[in-house]
């Protein structure tokens, strides 16, 4: 027998008593009361719709001297769905007065409950698509026997169809995630991607917090970034919230969905908002061991190498350096993006020299200035700078 869950019974039980302005009672196909606009009755048997069920009635008038203590005066309903009492809807008050609304509000219920019960089964299929996802992109099946094909072919799910990874974050997820009212939105958002993501056509999605996880079949990494846009702008248009995305490799040949979410994740995890949010596991290179370095060496590297510096001076100097290695060492060109003299320029990388014994303009040296600009960058990002 199909049950209604009680969530779902108490959105039909608020939605009534509202229309109506009475109390409504929602039992359960054994006449416990599962949802109700009287909260202390929630839980309690009713006397009233287990007659209903077991005799089959059509309607159970209860009048004032018929009371008990488990069931109140009003007109008790069976909720029929293909031929079968799921459940019961009881009005409370004088019969006089709420038998008038005793048809509408079971065909109210009716529709309601078809509807709730679609949804729970839509949210049930959902949840066993996510744990084959989840076993599927583990690792543990690096190959697929006929009893798991079979079971992702019962899913609507081709597991050796080759697919493409992208894991998507939102930029503020732990911010949100603090407040009610933040998981919320959090809720709304992932709604607002999976519903995307499953209109881009034969595309998977996984819930996996704090991250998402898009299967995407075989594409371009053009194609795979036109697909990012299209959901990071949604996501900024609706919420004004930022979506970092990172996307697998397009060289991978064994096309193993475990190592591509390695990949992807790798990836969003160098995506940095405003600056670069879509990011390519293919365009990173010092960021891949970049990331596995503590935050705490990173800090400590920058205060070694500009020992005894105050935090303003670093963090002029760390500008200086990235003007630097953006212009490609150009003298010229970073003077003047800097709007300073060339022979300025000279004597502050001069003076800098002094102070690490380390000279930018030498190949050999440059190396160390390059490093404390990704580690600054990166200690910027997660807001870690220290005074150093």
């Amino acid at each position: 027998m199909r049950r209604i869950s009680p969530l779902t019974a108490q959105v039909i039980v608020d939605e009534i008593g509202n229309e109506i302005h009475a109390h409504i009672n929602f039992m359960d196909a054994d006449g416990y009361i599962i949802a109700s606009t009287d909260e202390n009755r929630i839980g309690m048997l009713h006397e009233g719709a287990q007659k209903v069920i077991r005799e089959q009635l059509e309607c159970l008038y209860v009048t004032a001297d018929m009371e008990t203590p488990t069931m109140k005066a009003g007109v008790n309903l069976p909720i029929v769905i293909h031929e079968a009492i799921v459940g019961v809807i009881g009005i409370t008050g004088e019969v006089e007065r709420v038998v008038g609304y005793g048809k509408i509000v079971q065909h109210m219920t009716q529709i309601m409950v078809e509807d709730g019960l679609i949804k729970d089964e839509h949210r049930y299929d959902r949840r066993v698509r996510y744990r084959f996802l989840e076993e599927w992109i583990s690792g543990v099946r690096n190959k697929y026997n006929w009893e798991f094909v079979e079971r992702g072919e019962k899913l609507g799910i081709d597991v050796r169809r080759p697919r493409r990874v992208m894991i998507i974050n939102i930029a503020t997820y732990h911010q949100l995630s603090v407040t009610l009212q933040g998981q919320e939105k959090l809720e709304q958002m992932e709604t607002t991607i999976r519903h995307g993501v499953e209109r881009e056509g034969e595309c998977l999605y996984l819930r996996m917090p704090p991250k998402q996880i898009v299967l995407v079949p075989i594409c371009s990494n053009a194609q795979m970034k036109q697909i990012a846009e299209r959901l990071k702008e949604k996501i900024y248009s609706r919420y004004e919230e930022t979506l970092l995305i990172g996307i697998d490799s397009n060289s991978n040949n064994d096309r193993i969905v475990f190592k591509m979410c390695e990949e992807a994740e790798k990836a969003a995890n160098c995506a940095v908002p405003l600056v670069r949010e879509i990011v390519f596991y293919d365009d990173l290179y010092m960021d891949l061991f970049m990331n596995e370095i503590p935050l705490g060496s990173m800090e400590e590297y920058i205060r070694k190498l500009f020992s005894g510096q105050s935090e303003e001076d670093v963090e002029e100097y760390m500008q200086l350096i990235d003007v630097y290695f953006t212009y490609e060492g150009s003298i010229t060109q970073a003077a003047n993006a800097l709007y300073i003299h060339k022979n300025t320029l000279q004597y502050k990388l001069k003076k800098m020299e002094t102070i690490t014994g380390k000279d930018i303009r030498t190949p050999s040296e440059a190396a160390a200035y390059y490093i404390a600009r990704e580690f600054y960058q990166r200690l910027r990002k997660k807001e870690r700078l220290t005074r150093i």
